[in-house]
């Protein structure tokens, strides 16, 4: 499958505001979540350089108490405007455990990403409303494709979702929460 993404950097008000506009075009709130996604490199290269992904990730749904894993490979990003990638995501029993096998087998393991999460959909589109430690707020626009043929289009109907919340394109941002806590950290 690909992910169609595209992620907008906001300040904090600007989110707080983002739940009663998505409401207005249609989107119902299907909860919030805890997320800490714990991202792994490559044995045999380094993902950075390959713009792949390997993470485990922790969900903890914040309203009903239950607490879910996944362990997600991501492809490297299709095109220069989206996070459009292949995406292969698959659900897991025992995070934990998983994560000593990866490490045993030789992957390393890199200090996790955690996130505030509230969660809207419409139909195929989901919108996360993200506060993510250290790094800021954030949307995401996703809807998940069979083939790239369908990314354009994809890319389209997120673009005027974002225009009608009435944010700028300025505000896009491409990197990965992981990139862009490691660059947060070099300018340290």
């Amino acid at each position: 499958m690909i992910e169609v993404e595209l992620k907008v950097r906001l300040n904090e008000e600007e989110v707080l505001n983002l739940p009663d506009k998505l409401k207005k075009l249609g989107f119902r709130r299907h909860g919030k979540e805890e997320e800490i996604d714990t991202y792994f490199n490559g044995i045999d290269r380094d993902f950075r350089k390959t713009d792949e992904a390997l993470r485990v990730r922790r969900s903890m749904d914040l309203e009903r108490g239950d607490t879910r894993y996944y362990l997600t490979y991501k492809g490297p990003r299709m095109d220069e405007i989206s996070k459009t990638r292949e995406e292969y995501q698959v659900g897991v029993e025992d995070g934990e455990t998983l994560e000593v096998i990866l490490e045993k087998l030789g992957f390393k393991k890199v200090l996790p990403i955690r996130k505030l999460r509230e969660i809207y959909r419409r139909g195929d589109i989901v919108v996360s409303l993200d506060k993510v430690e250290g790094i800021g707020y954030f949307a995401e626009f996703e809807k998940t494709v069979k083939s790239p043929s369908e990314k354009e289009d994809a890319i389209k109907e997120l673009m005027d979702i974002i225009r009608s919340l009435n944010i700028g394109e300025e505000k896009l941002v491409r990197s990965s929460y992981l990139e862009l806590r490691d660059n947060y950290e070099k300018e340290r």
